[in-house]
């Protein structure tokens, strides 16, 4: 096995067809080569690529791109102070080409003895997945841990049609589904798949009236048709792996989602509806002509929601369920590194006491029911 190392972005032509060949194979949604090459050039980022290949022919792929970040550090809404840091994270948050962990373990190695930092950032992986226990069997005096609160990735497996998908779903499920949808064609709503260039600009401009209204735009997480949104939108929307979608009512935004399709694979990014029309389940209903259009419209096999909580739309609506948990790796030799994990468990284990005893006060009866009704009421638990 040769594991040779990329540096350049002069160099990565090269690797265009074998990363678009390991892609196929992962179950996950995995960015497209153009989008890897654009991603590693615009900033003038440093990054390593490793490429492990067994008689001439490339069996896996590893990109790790160097950052500073700032991370920091806090109880609730308390911020307490910042650190700077060195950091490489793991592009896609996997490793190619489903290696052994044997070459994952060497991987890693040759980025932590070669590479003057203080974290690796391994994102977030599934559970004694081959990255996993690579990464958590890694020689004496380099650790993983993760963040306090492990995930699921949720996905749906997308059947030969929507009927078939309709039906591996929950009776309860179906059957709130069916009520919803003739609530809402009452008002003649009018879906639209925007994924061309010219498209870009109408998208963005009604999605962002949506989203203002919505609890995400409050906590930061909305979407901005701003300079840089609209020329990210317009490369993946050349790149042919754009795809938005929005719905409305009597002429008016009321729900928007968007996400990116590669290799079969759909991953939705950001969504939103307007909080006015709650009571026609908007979110829902847009889902689910999503989730049609997909199946009836393009080669897409797996629609991933990426990662989420046991409860809420996602648990009603995946049909396959990963536990994952955002990863971290570093040397306990470097005092730095030392800081930066001692802060991590010591305040993890604060949090997870604190929330402890919250559910004991909280989680009774009528007080826990307002709690998940309020919850719903903006979105947060489900549409």
């Amino acid at each position: 096995m040769e594991i040779v190392s990329y540096s350049n972005c002069l160099e990565l032509d090269s690797l265009a067809n074998a990363w678009g060949r390991l892609s196929e194979k992962e179950l996950i949604f995995i960015p497209s080569f153009s989008e890897l090459r654009y991603r590693l050039g615009a900033g003038g980022s440093k990054f390593r690529i490793l490429v492990a290949s067994d008689n001439s022919q490339i069996v896996a792929i590893a990109c790790f791109v160097y950052t500073t970040a700032i991370r920091s550090y806090g109880i609730a809404a308390r911020k307490l102070f910042d650190l700077r840091t060195k950091e490489v994270s793991l592009f896609g948050s996997c490793v190619l080409g489903q290696p052994s962990e044997n070459v994952i373990r060497k991987f890693f190695q040759l980025i932590i003895e070669g590479s003057d930092v203080d974290v690796i950032d391994v994102g977030h992986i599934f559970i004694d997945a081959p990255l996993y226990n690579a990464i958590t069997s890694l020689p004496k005096g380099i650790i993983a841990w993760t963040e306090r609160k492990k995930q699921i990735r949720w996905l749906i497996r997308l059947p030969g049609s929507f009927d078939e998908y309709a039906a591996s779903l929950r009776a309860t499920t179906r059957a709130a589904v069916a009520s919803e949808r003739r609530k809402l064609e009452r008002e003649s709503p009018s879906f639209h798949v925007m994924q061309r260039p010219e498209e870009v600009e109408n998208f963005l401009r009604d999605a962002e009236k949506i989203s203002r209204l919505s609890y995400q735009w409050k906590l930061g997480y909305g979407l901005y048709n701003d300079d840089n949104t609209r020329r990210r939108f317009a490369r993946l929307a050349e790149d042919g792996t754009l795809r938005c979608y929005i719905l409305y009512l009597h002429g008016q935004p009321c729900a928007f989602s968007w996400g990116e399709l590669n290799h079969r694979k759909f991953v939705w990014d950001t969504t939103g509806y307007d909080p006015h029309c709650r009571k026609l389940s908007p979110g829902t209903a847009l889902l689910m002509w999503m989730i049609r259009d997909l199946v009836e419209n393009t080669n897409c096999e797996i629609f991933d929601f990426k990662w989420g909580s046991e409860e809420g739309y996602k648990s009603r609506f995946a049909t396959l369920n990963f536990s994952c948990a955002r990863m971290y790796v570093a040397q306990i030799y470097n005092p730095y590194s030392l800081l930066i994990i001692t802060l991590d468990k010591i305040l993890n284990s604060l949090k997870n006491l604190a929330e402890k005893l919250l559910f004991r006060i909280f989680a009774r009866g009528a007080i826990k029911q307002r709690l998940r009704s309020a919850m719903r009421r903006y979105g947060i638990a489900t549409y």
